[in-house]
């Protein structure tokens, strides 16, 4: 018998992955559903046209685009996905791993992340076959919006989050500036191809009051881009004035926004963009979050280092960073913002590891992650040190980084 199945994703330290097969059975089952009762083929196919590999990058990898899919445990649920002793549905938990590209639902095309959709044939060992997709749940990522501003110089598409507010409230705004494979005109990837909607989990809005939102703009190209289609660290670009002119619009269109608890932030180019944007009106914002930021520090003059020190700051790298080596980026602009007297703080982390304990070597110890990947644990409220090794307090006790950008306020 040929079935359906409906998949659901989950945007995960490395990305977007499929985590859940939901197979519609019509009928319960007799016996508990095991995980050796069923083998999962997948085909991953290129939504968006494909893009010509640049050679300055070597030789193309080898993206896995098809193969068999591992299942981790196997239940009776109902159609979400939830766990029902009487339910018609089986919800399959697919292996996920960095190392392990089959689940996910992007792929680095060479420029940026597109999208792939994942077809799925499931066999059952009692014959039944799925193979008709009913379509995805991206859990957190499905309650993003998506919205274009129109401008006089450069248009630019967002994703969104607005909490539910009542009448009169006034709540925080979170703006998250993506990295360089975040560019392109697949607007939703700028908030979910990294684990930017963490920022909207109960865990961390609680932080903020229960409420709060999160703007992910996307440039078309690259934040570090000023005309010339290439990657400049000295604090040029064509999207400085379109981005405040957005950030100013959006906040007017959202009336519940505290224009007092502006939160900017970003990782890589949106790190470069996030310090520049602070230095040419460091007014808009309580706070600025730069994480593996890539403007450097011989670009910053005196007067830049002014306005950059008069915004709070928290900076995020990691010392094995070779894309952005801090030595020449943030480490240089933190000294001197701190010897400036700037209320400024830094987690500066050895090297970025899998602190979520599932994922090691096979010595037992933590996978480690390219260094230039410290946006993992930024974006998992995980920073608590500063770059003197000592906890990051706020009125006496110790604050996780989330907690820091909730205590902030303009003024």
């Amino acid at each position: 018998m040929s079935g359906k199945y409906r998949t659901i994703s989950e945007v995960m330290d490395y990305g977007p992955h499929i985590t859940k097969v939901i197979l519609d059975k019509g009928k319960r089952m007799e016996e508990e559903p095991s995980v050796a009762d069923f083998t999962v083929h997948v085909e991953r196919k290129l939504i968006t046209e494909d893009f010509p590999w640049p050679a300055f990058m070597g030789e193309r990898p080898k993206f896995p685009m098809s193969g068999e899919r591992t299942v981790e445990a196997a239940y009776r649920s109902n159609a979400d996905g939830e766990p029902d002793a009487e339910g018609t549905f089986i919800t399959l938990c697919m292996h996920c791993d960095p190392r392990d590209g089959l689940g996910s639902t992007i792929r680095f095309n060479g420029k940026y992340n597109v999208s792939v959709q994942g077809e799925y044939t499931i066999s059952q060992k009692d014959g039944d076959v799925f193979d008709e997709n009913e379509g995805n749940t991206e859990l957190l990522g499905d309650l993003l919006q998506l919205g274009e501003h129109k401008d006089e110089e450069i248009d630019l598409r967002y994703s969104y989050y607005e909490p539910e507010t009542t009448e009169g409230e006034r709540v925080p705004l979170i703006i998250w500036l993506h990295g360089y494979g975040e560019g392109g005109n697949e607007t939703k990837i700028a908030a979910t191809g990294n684990k930017v909607v963490n920022f909207i989990s109960k865990e961390i809005q609680d932080i903020f009051g229960g409420k709060a939102f999160l703007l992910a703009p996307q440039a078309p190209t690259m934040w570090m881009d000023n005309g010339s289609g290439e990657l400049i660290t000295d604090g040029s670009s064509l999207y400085i004035e379109p981005l405040e002119r957005l950030f100013r619009d959006f906040i007017r269109e959202h009336p519940q926004i505290d224009e007092d608890r502006v939160y900017l932030g970003g990782d890589s180019n949106g790190g470069y963009m996030s310090v520049t944007l602070a230095i040419h009106d460091p007014s808009l914002y309580a706070a600025v979050f730069p994480v593996c930021e890539a403007r450097a520090d011989k670009h910053i003059s005196e007067e830049d280092l002014k306005n950059l020190a008069s915004v709070p700051t928290w900076f995020t790298a990691a010392k094995t960073d070779d894309v952005v080596p801090v030595d020449e980026y943030a480490v240089p602009t933190y000294l001197r913002l701190k010897k400036a007297g700037a209320d400024t703080h830094f987690t500066l982390w050895d090297k970025v590891l899998d602190r979520s304990g599932k994922y090691t070597n096979e010595d037992g110890t933590p996978y480690e992650y390219a260094g230039h990947w410290s946006w993992i644990p930024m974006l998992n409220n995980e920073n608590r040190l500063d770059y003197d090794g000592t906890e990051v307090t706020w009125n006496g006790r110790p604050v996780t980084i989330c907690e820091w950008l909730a205590a902030q306020k303009r003024g």
